[in-house]
Parts: C-alpha cells; structure tokens; sequence
C-alpha cells in the first residue's frame, strides 16, 4: 500500500503557513464539520471560526503514464458536493499545490461544469516538501504499474 505520508506533510504546511499567510494571520486546522443533511464530513483546512472551509488536493492532472487523471478528478468533485453542503461556512476553498490540476479545474468552473460558489487557491509547495510528494508519487505509480505486475 502507498505510504501517503509525504501527502500528509504538504496537506499540513497548506493548513499551517501558506493558509495562515494568505489570510493575513488567521489560523487554519483540519476537523469534522456538520453537513447539511446531518452528518458529518472532515475536512482539511477550516478557519478558527469555521467562516472559512477548504479541501486540499496534491495530485496532478496527468498520471505518471500521461493520461489524464480521470479517478482524481472525480474524487475532488466529490469531495466538493461536501463542502457545497458544510453549515456555516462563508468561503469555499479548494487549495491545490499542483498547477495543472488547478488549471483542471479552472477550465471546468468556466465551462459550467463546477460550482462557481467554490474558490480556488494555488499553494506552491515548498521545494523540498514537493521533493517528497512527487518521491511519494513516483513509489506509488511503480506499486501500481501493470509493468510490475508479475
């Protein structure tokens, strides 16, 4: 199974410098929300005062093959219909660390296809925490490669 801990490492410099930064000093962590219909959803970055919501994405648009990475976009979407439905919040975030996954993304809001209520945010990873992820990544698709497959 892949080790996502390089993923962990990212998604938590988002919540802890590039958040707190970007919104001038407001601090950011990780928790369960109430959605709408009840239940609840855990999501990766929320202001103190739970104003502000947001989803954190470290994948890339193309997988290591080339294609697009179709299971990772429906996954975000998913994820989306979430925090279409959290209580309370003002601001919708989905933060990426990867440019082509927000340019994804973008092309999509702008041809109607994802809800405009949601903001996106670019959140240039660190060198060397990007390092890791894309090590991460690299680890994960040799695990997952029909080429290894014996």
């Amino acid at each position: 199974m892949a080790d996502t801990s390089a993923q962990h490492i990212a998604e938590e410099w988002v919540v802890s410098h590039f958040l707190s930064e970007h919104f001038e000093g407001k601090l950011f962590s990780g928790r369960k929300l109430t959605l709408k219909w009840g239940g609840q959803f855990a999501f990766d970055a929320v202001s103190e005062d739970g104003k502000i919501v947001g989803l954190i994405s470290t994948s890339a648009a193309r997988t290591a093959g080339g294609k697009a990475a179709i299971a990772k976009f429906q996954k975000l979407k998913a994820d989306a219909l979430y925090l279409l439905n959290v209580n309370g919040a003002g601001q919708l975030l989905m933060i990426f660390t990867e440019e082509s996954m927000l340019k994804h993304f973008e092309k999509e809001k702008k041809s109607g296809r994802f809800p405009p209520e949601i903001q996106f945010l670019l959140a240039p990873l660190p060198e060397e925490i990007r390092a890791q992820v894309l090590a991460a990544r690299d680890v994960a698709s040799a695990e997952t490669s029909p080429k290894g497959a014996a």
